[in-house]
């Protein structure tokens, strides 16, 4: 067996192996459709070796033709993995035209002899150039924000699979000019099939890198954010509460803590169940969201308590921005229960550092507060005492 037949052998048990462990990873509890059909591209890729290696018993024209139209499929199946992580896709008739006329000019080269070498090395290689350069394109310019660094190197290393099929090409091209050079030749396929395996591995890795960055992001969000309204949660609240509290003491400003309760919500899920609470508290969160300024922060922090962290404000001002938010509910029908539902809210005001420069100290006296609003009829914001 010969340098160039030994490594595209190992070429050929590595892209089985990248192949399967994709799949495999694919499968399990990590659900990646980018995983998948990377993987079944390598597989592939791999079966495709076995047939242009001549490993099959079919006469030689059959095997080349059949290996080499799967080297092109091969390239689109991973292409489907690199666009799962974008808008782009394939058009498939286009791919499935494409391949079609691949399979019919190999057939016809490898049947009649014309220039079959070329013609086995060249079609598929246009089919996958394209088809790569496409998906480097789609993941560059359109892949995942939380991934950026992950899919820039995606996009290079599909780019530098193109030069390396182009190159390998322009090279046997040279090699093979008015000679009949052996070793040469050897030594092409050897390089080509060590940068085929470079290749396979740092594009598998950059795949896994992206959906690692996606599931660091996915498990942030969710530690961070309340899953009923989509808004802040306690940590969250608590961890913005710091950040703010350490930008107005260096800059010698305050800020206000407005913690707010739903009146009268547990008759809410008593007359009318949990699910229209839910709706409820949805709908409020929407409506506090798209009331409040940019700057401020809002949660959910458990119940049907929200904070709001008021940004850059005196205690006037936070009275003033609190009794906003109450009255942008006040008299809104809220699309819940069979005739929608009306809600109000009380609230308490801390003001940063009067009252507090900790959060225990000022949601402390904002819990206080709220609950004298509760106690003087509800519907109203307290600021004192």
């Amino acid at each position: 067996m010969s340098r160039a037949q030994t490594l595209v052998l190992a070429l050929l048990a590595l892209h089985m192996l990248l192949g399967g462990l994709c799949v495999a990873i694919s499968r399990g509890e990590h659900k990646s459709r980018a995983l998948r059909w990377w993987g079944l591209g390598l597989l592939v890729y791999a079966l495709a070796l076995l047939f242009t290696m001549g490993a099959v018993f079919l006469p030689r024209a059959v095997a080349l033709t059949l290996g080499n139209t799967a080297v092109a499929f091969s390239s689109a199946l991973c292409i489907l993995g690199v666009l799962a992580h974008t808008p782009s896709r394939l058009n498939r008739v286009a791919v499935g035209m494409a391949l079609g006329a691949t399979a019919a000019v190999l057939a016809s080269a490898n049947v009649t002899g014309y220039h079959t070498l070329v013609v086995n090395m060249g079609v598929p290689t246009l089919v996958a150039s394209v088809l790569f350069l496409y998906g480097a394109w789609a993941i560059a310019a359109r892949g995942p924000r939380d991934a950026r660094a992950a899919s820039q190197f995606l996009a290079g290393i599909l780019v530098l699979a193109v030069a390396t099929w182009l190159g390998r090409i322009f090279a046997m091209i040279v090699a093979l000019d008015g000679t009949s050079d052996a070793d040469r030749v050897d030594l092409i396929v050897s390089l080509f099939a060590i940068g085929q395996m470079v290749n396979g591995v740092a594009a598998t890795l950059a795949l896994v890198w992206i959906d690692v960055r996606l599931m660091q992001s996915e498990l942030s969000r969710v530690a961070h954010t309340d899953a009923l309204t989509g808004l802040a949660n306690r940590r969250e609240v608590r961890r913005r509460f710091q950040e703010e509290a350490s930008r107005a003491a260096r800059h010698g400003q305050r800020f206000a803590l407005l913690l707010l309760d739903v009146d009268h919500f547990k008759q809410v899920n008593d007359q009318y169940g949990h699910a229209v609470g839910d709706t409820v508290l949805q709908g409020i969160a929407n409506l506090l969201n798209a009331s409040k300024r940019n700057e401020d922060v809002l949660g959910r922090i458990g119940g049907e308590e929200f904070l709001v962290l008021l940004a850059q404000q005196t205690r006037e001002g936070a009275v003033e921005a609190a009794d906003r938010l109450r009255q942008a509910l006040r008299g809104v029908d809220l699309e819940a229960g069979p005739e929608g539902l009306r809600m109000t809210l009380s609230g308490g005001v801390a003001l940063y550092p009067d009252d507090g420069a900790h959060w225990d100290p000022l949601f402390a006296a904002a819990d206080r507060r709220l609950y004298a609003a509760k106690r003087a009829g509800r519907d109203r914001i307290e600021a004192s005492g």
